[in-house]
């Protein structure tokens, strides 16, 4: 363990010249001759060589330890208390000399005084030497008796030196360890010293490493390095016997506190109990209650320890809370949990809108919320929106796992915890830990009806905004506060309409139309700002948070906003549903017929496409003759029979032809048989 050596102010000849308002050398005059022990106006100074520095006569430079002189000679050196830090002494000398040093310095100039004051070699002193040898001494830290060595020490020292060698020498050793773990252990071990610092170093890296992993106690921590350093030394060679090495391995709580376990705690607790972290550790901030009314809304949830029973079930209660920074007043709205829910995001909007709603409360200028999931899709809006809304306002979220980050409202709290105690079905803080209404009964836990414990949360939280508080509310309660606040800055709350509310804290989606219709949660939504968008296009959605089914924002260019209702859904035969139809088949009628307006029936692609061709053909020689025929073969038969008999005329001309040019005198004035068909149909 390093200890510091504790620096003293030495006051320097020329500022205790000012202070008494003489001369400069007048003063390094009265020092040295208070270093011979000579007393300046019946004051005895304590002055001290100041270390390092050379000058003046005989080259030592003198220091008043201020601290050290008597009571009306310190009142006129220190400075004012009065004064402003400007004007305090800047001359003082920094010196490493203890104030213990000065100290016995004093205590050995008064023993010797006496024997200073009679001549050297009388009897007188003699005497007074023996006086001094036989009695005993007010010293720093009690009485004490001095051999006649060490007064003729002194008396020698200060014959010398003066005043400068009274003062005793500072530990050669300081911030050097001294023991390795006990003194008995150092003394009767018998190891060598290298193996000895080695022991004793693993056993304090032990300790510390139990203390800072899970929290042992110093004394556990101790009991267990004592049977590890047994063994480390019977390991080593140790010779000792069994019992005497046992006694000898004993560690004691100097051995602790010199291996500075408690701090090692300090892992522990940052990596493993981090509640204990920040009530016991961290140090904390204080905050002043916020200039205006609404400036800042704190927002929690609380767990509230009551037991509660409807219709036979357990009904876990939670209470969203809503803290005015101005005043500490609380509104809280209660909910009621069955097994496996929770609270969620529509719950906090549904409690945000009714705060809102309130004359003495609306739209915060800036908001503090927790960091919990619950808040999430909140802040996320908050971000998004605010400027839609024609409201600014700021948002920050608390550090997570920092409960004393939302200071104001954890101590709300614990006054509410207090409150609570009255109502049947309190479990203070620890379902497992059931506290007894008598011996072997279990408390009996809330079965009044879940109507009955919302006016109950609702009137302890009349309570506590009714109760005077001391601390920064003075006296005040907090409704009171905030009806001075409310006074005092003629605030007026910024009451938003349900549109406004729903329009700020919502999440973002994004739909495609299809039929001119939205889709969302099963349902088809329609807007007539979507008749006139084309087909398939994807718009985003504005889904309020709270519990609303009969609102859904649609969000288009621009940042326009329009409200899109469900579509209802008809029986067969109702009129109504024929009527709704034709609603929706006029509207994107409509929106068609304003395209319509907006172009030309005449346009026709064909037509500016063919009017758009510069040429037909490339550019190439001509030949002699050149054009192109359209092939014609409407007059061809088309069916399978109509080839077959088109084909057998064409071979019986040929045919024909051929008798005519072989037998032409036969064929004369003859008439030719027809021929058989060449080209056989299959039957």
């Amino acid at each position: 363990m390093t200890i510091r050596p504790v620096q003293t102010s030495l006051l320097s000849p020329a500022d205790f010249a000012r202070r008494t308002r003489i001369e400069v050398r007048t003063a390094q005059s009265a020092f040295r001759n208070a270093s011979q022990g000579r007393p300046w106006r019946g004051h005895h100074l304590p002055v001290v060589a100041v270390p390092g520095r050379r000058g003046g006569n005989g080259g030592t430079v003198w220091g008043l330890a201020v601290e050290h002189c008597d009571p009306q000679l310190r009142a006129l050196l220190l400075p004012d208390p009065l004064e402003t830090p400007g004007t305090a002494v800047e001359t003082l000398v920094k010196a490493p000399v203890e104030g213990w040093q000065i100290e016995q310095q004093q205590a050995r100039l008064r023993i010797i005084r006496p024997i200073l004051q009679a001549p050297k070699g009388t009897s007188a002193r003699a005497g007074l030497m023996r006086e001094a040898v036989a009695g005993r001494h007010d010293y720093p830290g009690g009485t004490c008796q001095f051999s006649s060595r060490a007064i003729h020490d002194w008396i020698g020292l200060f014959e010398r030196k003066g005043l400068a060698g009274l003062l005793p020498s500072p530990r050669k050793d300081r911030g050097v360890a001294r023991v390795q773990i006990t003194r008995d252990w150092d003394t009767r071990i018998d190891l060598p010293e290298d193996m000895r610092q080695g022991i004793a170093d693993e056993i304090a890296g032990k300790a510390r490493s139990m203390v800072a992993n899970d929290g042992t106690s110093c004394r556990e921590a101790r009991r267990i390095c004592e049977a590890r350093l047994f063994h480390h030394c019977r390991n080593a060679g140790s010779q000792l016997p069994a019992v005497a090495l046992r006694r000898i391995c004993k560690l004691n709580a100097k051995w602790a506190e010199r291996q500075e376990l408690e701090k090692f705690r300090l892992i522990y607790l940052k990596n493993k109990d981090h509640k204990a972290l920040q009530d016991k550790v961290v140090a904390r901030i204080s905050r002043d209650l916020h200039p205006v009314p609404m400036g800042l809304l704190i927002g929690d949830v609380h767990y509230v320890d009551l037991l509660v029973e409807e219709n036979e079930e357990p009904v876990r209660v939670r209470l969203i809370h809503w803290m005015d920074a101005s005043s500490l007043f609380v509104w809280t709205t209660p909910v009621f949990l069955s097994k496996g829910k929770g609270a969620c995001q529509e719950d906090i909007a549904e409690s945000l809108f009714q705060v809102t709603q309130c004359r003495h409360g609306g739209i915060p200028q800036e908001f503090y919320l927790d960091n919990g999931s619950e808040y999430g899709a909140l802040s996320e809006a908050m971000g998004r929106l605010s400027c839609l809304a024609d409201m600014e306002f700021g948002k920050t979220l608390a550090r997570p796992y920092s409960p004393t980050s939302k200071g104001d409202i954890e101590g709300h709290f614990n006054i509410l915890e207090h409150i609570f105690k009255g109502l049947p079905g309190w479990i203070g803080g620890d379902r497992t830990n059931k506290k007894t209404r008598n011996k072997g009964q279990v408390i009996e836990p809330y079965r009044r009806g879940l109507a009955a414990l919302e006016a109950d949360i609702q009137a302890a939280i009349a309570i506590y905004n009714d109760r005077p508080q001391s601390g920064r509310l003075d006296g005040l309660s907090p409704l009171e506060m905030l009806e001075q606040k409310i006074a005092d800055t003629g605030f007026m709350a910024r009451v938003p309409s349900e549109e406004a509310f729903d329009l700020i804290f919502s999440k973002s989606d994004t739909r495609s139309i299809r039929q001119s219709t939205i889709t969302f949660d099963g349902r088809q939504w329609h807007t007539p700002a979507i008749d006139g968008l084309e087909l398939g296009a994807r718009i985003e959605v504005l889904i309020p948070l709270r519990k609303r089914h009969d609102r859904l924002g649609v969000r288009l260019a621009h940042d326009d906003v329009h409200w899109a209702a469900p579509l209802p859904v008809f029986q067969h035969g109702d009129r109504e549903g024929a009527r709704v139809q034709a609603r929706l088949e006029k509207g994107r009628m409509g929106a068609i017929r304003k395209l319509e307006a907006q172009i030309d029936p005449g346009v026709s692609t064909f037509e500016l496409q063919k009017a758009g061709v510069v040429r037909v053909a490339p550019d190439a020689p001509a030949p002699e003759a050149w054009s192109t025929l359209a092939i014609d073969k409407t007059g061809q038969p088309s069916t399978v029979a109509e080839l077959e008999e088109a084909e057998n005329a064409r071979r019986q001309a040929d045919m024909h032809e051929a008798l005519e040019l072989y037998q032409p005198s036969k064929a004369r004035g003859q008439r030719l048989q027809p021929l058989t068909p060449l080209v056989q149909r299959d039957q």
